[in-house]
């Protein structure tokens, strides 16, 4: 046994000669997408196959070299770098990076190009390249007759660099290139087949709804370029000693790494709580600069909200979840790759990354996990009433996604990411399963028109109900674990003036899990049990390619032994034990869970749930399944040829519908937008600017040049004609004058 622990304690690789090549996880995708996109059309569908799914396999060896080697101990001494905003004993433990140097300056402001891999990353690059590898392999064999099957690896390829650089980033300026990479990427995939307009169109909606939280992500990283400045300015040497660093090391890191690294902004967060004694804390007003009069505390509210904002386009919360079911367009591989195991989820692992600031602000915390709670409400009261199994999936995922804000509004990090492993692996086996049924039935996606595909699809039909469980929250699943560690915490945490919420979203979080249950259980009720529908495209449904079955038996896999992380099989310091997961996450969030101590502006609660807790979450996921099989084995059956109540047919078109939230917002943004655009056209820019103006302008000038041209004819005749006129002219003026 102590020859195996050793064994995995000690990278292959040592991590001060790995770490220069962090840079080739992300430069292989980007090198396949490169030789896909621009010589694929020569390569043939073999070789590009080959080329992407390389590529991607490399990117993944690599990711877990480089995972393997965060945790390298070899010689009793866990890997380590130097803090280059802390003193010189100031370490990051269990963490390797790279700075390729400068990438641009302006002035003082500098960014450089700088990767980071810790326990956060790391688990997030597996999964990544892994369920990326995964669906690359299914892609080959679902889209081996589409004649663009070349452009469709290079987007892929590229989407994976683009999130590769996301989580690697050392700061926020590069995170924000792998941000905006993924949304191009992503616009890209949905609108792949974009000779159906409706396709592109889903593709256009996709990009302009992640402008408006991409925008309001650029003002938040301004706000802390220029609040990072202001403490830099009013902080003393006691707010430096509080947070482990001096003046001279903190303006050191500042001049070497740029005041958006994640390091530099974890020590300015632990020098502002109240009570440290020092000049700057929450309360203080900022002196100059363009904040001036603003305190630091409000502004770190106003920066969380905007990054809110950001990751509600991202991971397709409120107000800016619209996109995402629309996304569902795309090839299925798109669904399964972008909005289940990855891009998705950029907004969850940002407040992770950043959550030492998160913490300073109760306002922006509660602010989150409202809007978690409402989204996931919202999008599984709509997955209720639709018939299209991909939609059904899309509207889980945003609210699964909401789960996760929950979990990160109120503190609980290490659950919230812990969900968003489970997610992916569990949602991406779904949404793989739901494109193995389509390829099996003609391309139909109205599970109304499926039934008994058990007994035609049994690999199918057997990953499908794994994940199904998983997602519904059924032990001994993955999913319940660790939707469950979520609630938990949601439940026990409590916000500083706040207490309210925990009580308000945990009651949220047990209606969302019965009505996960019930639209699950109801999706695979009607795909999968029960007869063949008399309106299916084909007679006999027709089991999938290995490339196709064999990624969704190793996702159903991972789907079932992800739950090792959520149970409590490590030592806790104060006695006790804490999950796997908890523990592994510690090195990463101990800096938020130090800032939430000492500000005292949430109180992280750090206990187990008892069997109690379990058996509640249990019940009530089983009865919104049990609900669901009552419903569609047994009630609507009987029903078929009665007449269905007005209230009823009213209340499903309304959820068919999505509330109709995207007439509303037609109503109340788009038209107003288009009027007022319309009047900057016609009147403000044709007539007055066009016309008026620049017509106008030129009119007048036409004419006043053609008068004075009738003047200067260029005959000397007439010119000492009008001379001799003007003379008289004179004289009688003159003589009138005299004769007066």
């Amino acid at each position: 046994m102590d020859g195996i622990v050793e064994f995995f304690r000690t990278a292959p690789i040592p991590p001060e000669v790995f770490s220069p090549s962090l840079g080739l996880i992300i430069l292989l995708p980007l090198l396949g997408a490169f030789v896909c996109g621009v010589f694929g059309k020569w390569l043939g569908r073999a070789n590009v196959h080959l080329v992407a799914c390389s590529a991607i396999a490399g990117a993944f060896v690599l990711s877990l070299m480089a995972f393997w080697a965060t945790s390298d101990a070899a010689g009793g001494r866990v890997v380590s770098m130097p803090n280059a905003f802390g003193l010189d004993r100031d370490v990051v433990r269990y963490a390797i990076a790279h700075d390729y140097g400068t990438w641009f300056a302006a002035g003082d402001f500098r960014v450089n190009f700088g990767l980071l891999v810790d326990h956060l990353s790391g688990i997030l690059l597996l999964v990544i390249t892994g369920v990326g590898f995964l669906i690359h392999l299914y892609s080959t064999s679902y889209m081996e007759h589409d004649d663009g099957y070349w452009r469709f690896f290079a987007y892929l390829n590229l989407f994976v660099a683009a999130m590769l650089t996301l989580v690697m980033a050392d700061n926020l300026v590069l995170l924000f290139v792998g941000w905006e990479g993924v949304g191009m990427a992503s616009y890209l995939l949905i609108g792949f087949w974009y000779t159906d307009s409706a396709k592109a169109w889903a593709g256009r909606k996709a990009f302009v709804t992640n402008r408006i939280g991409d925008f309001a992500f650029l003002i938040g990283t301004f706000l802390l370029i220029l609040t990072v400045s202001a403490f830099n300015r009013q902080a003393d040497a006691r707010d430096y000693a509080v947070a482990g660093t001096s003046r001279a090391r903190y303006e050191q890191g500042l001049s070497e790494k740029g005041p958006v690294t994640f390091k530099g902004l974890e020590k300015m967060a632990l020098a502002l709580p109240e009570g440290m004694g020092g000049a700057v804390s929450l309360e203080t007003p900022i002196e100059a600069g363009p904040l001036s009069g603003y305190t630091f505390g409000g502004v770190m509210t106003a920066t969380m909200l905007l990054f809110l904002l950001g990751a509600a386009g991202k991971s397709a919360q409120l107000p800016l979840y619209v996109w995402l079911p629309d996304a569902m367009a795309g090839p299925t591989p798109v669904s399964a790759l972008i909005h289940a195991a990855t891009m998705v989820t950029a907004g969850v692992y940002l407040f992770c990354r950043m959550s030492s600031l998160l913490v300073l602000s109760p306002t922006a915390m509660a602010t989150i996990a409202i809007v978690g709670a409402l989204t996931s409400l919202l999008a599984a009261l709509i997955a209720f009433a639709q018939d299209d199994i991909k939609k059904v999936l899309a509207y889980s995922t945003v609210s699964q996604l909401g789960i996760m804000f929950m979990g990160v509004g109120m503190g609980v990090f290490w659950a919230a990411a812990l969900h968003l492993v489970t997610h992916a692996c569990f949602k991406a086996c779904l949404f793989l399963g739901a494109g193995s049924v389509m390829h099996g039935n003609g391309d139909e996606t109205d599970i109304k028109k499926l039934g008994g595909l058990w007994k035609e699809q049994k690999w199918t039909h057997a990953t499908f109900l794994v994940s199904t469980l998983a997602i519904t929250g059924i032990i001994p699943l993955s999913g319940f674990f660790s939707k469950d560690a979520v609630f938990h915490g949601v439940h026990h945490n409590h916000l500083h003036e706040l207490h309210w919420v925990s009580g308000l979203v945990y009651a949220l979080g047990l209606v969302i899990t019965a009505c996960t249950a019930f639209y699950m259980s109801r999706v695979y009720l009607l795909t999968f049990t029960g007869r063949r529908s008399p309106e299916a495209k084909v007679a006999h449904a027709h089991e999938s390619a290995w490339h196709m079955t064999l990624p969704l038996v190793i996702l159903a896999f991972l789907s079932i032994v992800t739950l090792v992380y959520a149970l409590p099989l490590m030592p806790r310091s104060g006695g006790g034990f804490q999950p796997v997961f908890e523990n592994f996450l510690s090195p990463v969030l101990r800096p938020a869970e130090a800032v939430a101590r000492t500000a005292k502006t949430v109180a992280l609660d750090t206990s187990s749930p008892a069997f109690v807790d379990y058996l509640i979450a249990w019940m009530v996921a089983l009865s919104g399944g049990a609900t669901a099989a009552f419903l569609y084995l047994k009630f609507f059956p009987a029903q078929v040829g009665k007449p269905v109540p007005a209230f009823a047919r009213a209340v499903r078109r309304t959820a068919q519908n999505k509330f109709y939230v995207d007439e509303l917002y037609e109503f109340i943004l788009i038209r107003p937008v288009k009027f007022v655009a319309f009047i900057l056209f016609r009147v403000v820019d044709a007539l007055v600017i066009d016309t008026v103006l620049v017509r106008g302008t030129a009119y007048v000038t036409e004419k006043v040049g053609f008068g004075l041209r009738r003047l200067q004819t260029g005959d000397a005749q007439a010119y000492a004609a009008i001379m001799a006129l003007a003379i008289l002219g004179g004289a009688v003026y003159a003589l009138l004058q005299v004769l007066s």
